[in-house]
């Protein structure tokens, strides 16, 4: 009797023992399952999270004219101290001149639209002349010019290489931005970087009668391409380097000069509004644009009658709502200055600009 019981004991013993490890069997899966949906949910979380944090970040393209981000406008405070070194014979906003008379007696900054600035400079008395805002702005692609100069007064006799040749054509007549990143890169290797050319193309300027204008080294902002196209330029300064350019002063034959003018005189159709649409007998120019602070800002610089002494330079800063508008704008001021563009009756070239 006393038998049966201990063994009914320790069956009842062994079936508790069995069905408490079920119990803690079933309890451990049910919280490793538990933390398996946890852990996966917060990796799905996470996966989902990172498009919404690159999907508002726009590919920079390097084939755009410059696309600079919103805020990418001319620094204020920049313009405010280059304004301040402004010769006192003029504030920029109204009509100001040099010895001699470029214009006609009628123009007026009135006669422009808010937010021109118009620059002229005579190749043969060397007069200068300026209506509207001449305050500085970002030279955008009319710097392709200075670089594509620069970089033949480098080379000296030995002139651009095949590649060379054919990469300032497109840089000019087409406004490639590749074409000009791939001169200044050349220049760069002559000049020991980016320092040294920008440094070496400050000093062309300075040749052509620039006494303001300081070559952008800083990184471009967002979206745009270059260092050297954020330079803030003026168009009287614009004006005095392309005069300078016209007469043969900043390179070391004439040969290289007519190439440069020849290719300003080349410039693609789509291209040429503004100088290139005002009825003009005879212009080589280049144009530059992109966004600024909301709106566009639109410039050209050329000569007027290159290989004649009573030609004309010419330098016109647009800021408008857009490119559309500037370009419309810009070609309308065009017109304007082709009806008051005062008679040069000069017998010969002018005289290039005294360095300082």
């Amino acid at each position: 009797m006393d038998d049966r019981r201990a063994r009914s004991r320790k069956r009842r013993r062994l079936i508790a023992a069995i069905a408490g490890l079920v119990v803690v069997s079933a309890a451990g899966i049910a919280v490793f399952l538990l933390n398996r949906s946890t852990h996966i949910h917060h990796v799905v979380v996470v996966r989902a999270a990172t498009p919404s944090t690159t999907s508002n970040q726009p590919p920079a393209s390097a084939s755009a004219e410059y696309h600079a981000a919103d805020g990418a406008a001319s620094d204020k405070s920049v313009e405010a101290a280059l304004a301040a070194t402004k010769s006192a014979h003029h504030d920029g906003t109204g009509a100001a001149a040099s010895s001699g008379s470029v214009l006609t007696a009628d123009a007026s900054a009135g006669q422009l639209t808010p937010g021109v600035g118009v620059a002229v400079a005579a190749l043969g008395s060397g007069a200068t002349q300026t209506l509207g805002d001449d305050g500085a702005a970002h030279g955008w692609s009319t710097t392709k010019v200075p670089v594509l100069v620069s970089l033949l007064r480098a080379r000296g006799s030995e002139g651009l290489t095949a590649q060379e040749t054919s990469w300032a054509h497109a840089a000019i007549t087409e406004s490639d931005n590749q074409s000009v990143l791939a001169l200044f890169g050349d220049l760069e290797r002559l000049k020991g970087g980016l320092s040294g050319a920008s440094e070496y193309m400050e000093s062309v300027l300075r040749l052509g009668g620039d006494t303001e204008t300081s070559v952008a080294q800083g990184p471009p902002p967002p979206g745009a391409v270059t260092t050297f196209g954020q330079t803030e330029w003026s168009p009287l300064e614009a004006a005095k380097f392309f005069r300078a350019l016209a007469l043969g002063c900043l390179l070391s034959t004439s040969s290289q000069t007519n190439e440069v003018l020849g290719l300003m005189e080349s410039i693609v159709p789509s291209e040429s509004w503004g100088l290139g649409s005002a009825g003009f007998t005879s212009v080589a120019f280049k144009g530059g644009w992109g966004p600024e602070g909301g709106g566009y800002l639109v410039r050209q610089s050329g000569i007027v009658n290159p290989g004649s002494p009573d030609g004309v330079a010419v330098a016109i800063v647009v800021s408008a709502p857009s490119f559309a508008a500037g370009t419309e704008t810009l070609t309308r001021t065009a017109s304007w200055l082709a009806k008051h563009l005062a008679s040069q009756s000069h017998s010969s070239s002018g005289a290039c600009p005294t360095a300082e």
